[in-house]
């Protein structure tokens, strides 16, 4: 499968979920074709949709939109800050980009994606760009988004809230146990689910299990979020990340 095709393998999904599946598959290789095992693919889809069931935020365009449809060409990564803060700024996004966090984060590749907000019927209401920066320390990623227009209408249960200079920032987190599709619960597993100790997810080869953090909040007419999907950063990390962005 070609890595342009990536983004759109899931058709019509809601805006956090592309997200998602972005910061999940965006780190393959820049070769035109892609060659990967059927395992390690289906490992990074089972992460991407399992960050969605969990910390499943809605977050939507302010115009009511129902369906975000959003397509990043994967091959398009900039590499240098300048460049995609000169993008941003030209789609008249209020945002300022670290080019490293105080923690030691620094940028090393961003990307653009072209959404289109389209009503319960239908019609599209207004297309705009996003963007999503990742930043690497020490083999670490963590992935920053910015999303105009959009609202954060619904949490998930277990959600925080840290007031960070006056701005109030959501802190998520989960713990997932991803397992095979063949996979049966052990009376164990079930009472760790129902206790929401983990997070249940089908479709790897494996089982695993992995943590996941959030952080995002509202700046003007600009919705952030932090994302470590591979569980290495701390909490206050992620908001005292965040502090270094709102300080901007």
């Amino acid at each position: 499968m070609k890595k342009e095709e990536w983004g759109n393998i899931f058709g019509d999904t809601p805006e956090g979920f592309h997200n998602s599946v972005n910061s999940a598959l965006k780190e393959i290789s820049e070769r035109e074709e892609i060659k990967m095992s059927k395992s390690v693919f289906t490992k990074k889809v089972v992460v991407a949709a399992a960050i969605v069931a969990a910390f499943g935020v809605t977050a939507v365009a302010a115009m009511k939109a129902n369906i975000i449809e959003s397509h990043t060409d994967l091959r398009s990564a900039v590499s240098d800050i300048e460049e995609i803060q000169q993008m941003s700024d030209d789609e008249k996004l209020d945002v300022k980009y670290p080019d490293e966090f105080t923690n030691g984060y620094k940028f090393d590749k961003g990307y653009e994606s072209n959404n289109t907000a389209v009503d319960d019927e239908g019609n599209v209401i207004r297309e705009y760009k996003s963007f999503s920066l990742d930043y690497v320390k020490d083999g670490k990623t963590i992935s920053l988004f910015a999303e105009p227009n959009a609202d954060i209408t619904e949490l998930p249960e277990g959600y925080n809230t840290v007031d960070v200079n006056g701005t109030e920032v959501y802190t998520i987190e989960a713990v997932f146990k991803f397992v095979p599709p063949d996979y049966e619960m052990t009376e164990q597993d079930k009472e760790d689910e129902a206790s929401g100790k983990y997070v249940f997810s089908y479709g790897t080869d494996e089982v695993e299990i992995q943590t996941m953090r959030q952080v995002m909040w509202k700046d003007g007419n600009v919705m952030f979020s932090l994302l470590d999907s591979e569980g290495t950063t701390d909490m206050d990390e992620l908001v005292s990340m965040a502090e270094d962005v709102i300080s901007l």
